[in-house]
C-alpha cells in the first residue's frame, strides 16, 4: 500500500492530494479488507477523434493491473456500455479486449456486464443511435461482445444463462476472508434470465457467498430505481422487488447508463442492506477517465465508495464519495 500512495502523492497536489490520501490510508492491507474497481460505462472511452480518447480506458485498465497487489484489487466490473456503437472494423471492440487484456495479465478477474451499446439494438452505422423497429428483441443480439469476450476469458465465471453467452452469467471470488459472488444481469431483463438468476440464488452451495449483483441500468441519476425503461422486458423495480431483496446474502447492486453518481441502502425482506451505487460519467469530458473504487473492510463493517482517475490523476471531492459503517458480511460457511 505504501508503494501505491507514494505514487498518488507524485500526482496530486494541495486539498484533493490530501484528500485522495486521507481515503487511500483507510486501505491498510489485512486479510479483512480489499477494493472493487468499478468501470462506468467507456463507450466514449474506447473512440477516436472527437468523440472520445481511448487512452482514458488504457490509463485505467493500466493503473488497475499495476496496483492490484499493492492495493489488494480483488475484482473489476464494467457497468455496460462497453462500446459506444461498432462500426464494420469492430475497433471499438478490439480497444476493449485489449485493454482487459491487462488485466488478464496482471491475474486480475473481471466480468462486464452488457449495456445497450454493446447490442444490436444500437445501429452499426452511426453513433450511439437506438433502432426504433425490434429494440427489444435486438436488446438480446450480443455476437460481438461474445466474440471479443468468449467465456474463457473469464476466469472467476462459474455458470451461465444461455450457452456460449455471458450476458448473464454468474462468478465468485474470495476477498477479505469471505466469499464473494458476482451476478451479471442483462439490461432490463427477461422474466427468464431473472428466474434463471433466482437459480443461482436459492442454490444452498452459495448460501455462505456475499451477493453483489451488476446491471446497466437501476438507479437513475437521483438515486431513485428505475421504473420506466424505454424498452426491453422487466423495470429496474419489478427485478429488485422479486429479485434482489429476496435472499438474505446480497450486499451490493452496481449499474451505470445514467450520471453522474448516486447511491441508496434499502433493507431485503430478510433485513439485510442492500447497497445500490451508480456509476457513469460519460457525459463528462468523455468519461475523463474516472472510475469507482470500492474498499470493503469485513472486519471492521465499512464500506467506502470514491471516485479517482488515473488520467488526470486526480479523485473527485464531491458526492460520489461517501462511506457506509455497519455493514455486515458472510464469513465462510456462514459461522
Amino acid at each position: 500500500m505504501k508503494a501505491s500512495m507514494s505514487g498518488m502523492r507524485s500526482r496530486l497536489s494541495g486539498a484533493k492530494r490530501a484528500l485522495a490520501i486521507i481515503w487511500l490510508t483507510m486501505l491498510r492491507l489485512s486479510g479483512e479488507q480489499f477494493i472493487l474497481a468499478v468501470i462506468p460505462d467507456p463507450q466514449h472511452e474506447v473512440c477516436v477523434g472527437p468523440a472520445g480518447d481511448p487512452v482514458m480506458f488504457t490509463s485505467q485498465m493500466q493503473w488497475i493491473a499495476d496496483n492490484s497487489r499493492a492495493s489488494n484489487i480483488a475484482f473489476v466490473i464494467s457497468v455496460g456500455d462497453n462500446v459506444h456503437y461498432d462500426p464494420p472494423d469492430h475497433y471499438m471492440w478490439t480497444f476493449a479486449s485489449n485493454g482487459y487484456r491487462l488485466l488478464e495479465n496482471a491475474g486480475v478477474p473481471f466480468a462486464l456486464v452488457v449495456g445497450n451499446h454493446d447490442t444490436h439494438a444500437v445501429r452499426t452505422n452511426s453513433a450511439g443511435m437506438r433502432d426504433p423497429e425490434n429494440t427489444a428483441t435486438l436488446l438480446r443480439e450480443t455476437p460481438e461482445f461474445n466474440a471479443y469476450f468468449p467465456a474463457s476469458r473469464f476466469t472467476a465465471q462459474k455458470g451461465r444463462f444461455e450457452s456460449g453467452k455471458s450476458d448473464n452469467a454468474y462468478y465468485t471470488f474470495a476477498a477479505g476472508g469471505c466469499k464473494w459472488m458476482v451476478i451479471v444481469l442483462e439490461l432490463w431483463a427477461r422474466q427468464i434470465a431473472v428466474d434463471w438468476a433466482k437459480s443461482v440464488l436459492a442454490d444452498p452451495a452459495y448460501a455462505d457467498h456475499n451477493v453483489i449483483i451488476a446491471t446497466h441500468s437501476h438507479l437513475t441519476s437521483k438515486g431513485v430505481i428505475e421504473q420506466h425503461p424505454p424498452y426491453g422486458d422487466l423495470s429496474p423495480q419489478s427485478v429488485f422487488d422479486q429479485l434482489i431483496t429476496r435472499y438474505p446474502n446480497v450486499r451490493f447492486v452496481f449499474s451505470g447508463h445514467v450520471g453522474k453518481s448516486a447511491w441508496r441502502d434499502d433493507r431485503g425482506v430478510n433485513g439485510n442492506h442492500i447497497y445500490q451505487i451508480l456509476t457513469d460519467y460519460q457525459e463528462e469530458k468523455k468519461g475523463n477517465g474516472w472510475m469507482r473504487l470500492i474498499a470493503i473492510d469485513t472486519s471492521a463493517g465499512i464500506v467506502s465508495a470514491w471516485v479517482y482517475s488515473p488520467y488526470v490523476n486526480k479523485a473527485r471531492d464531491d458526492a460520489s464519495r461517501f462511506m457506509f459503517t455497519g455493514a455486515s458480511f458472510i464469513p465462510p460457511n456462514g459461522h
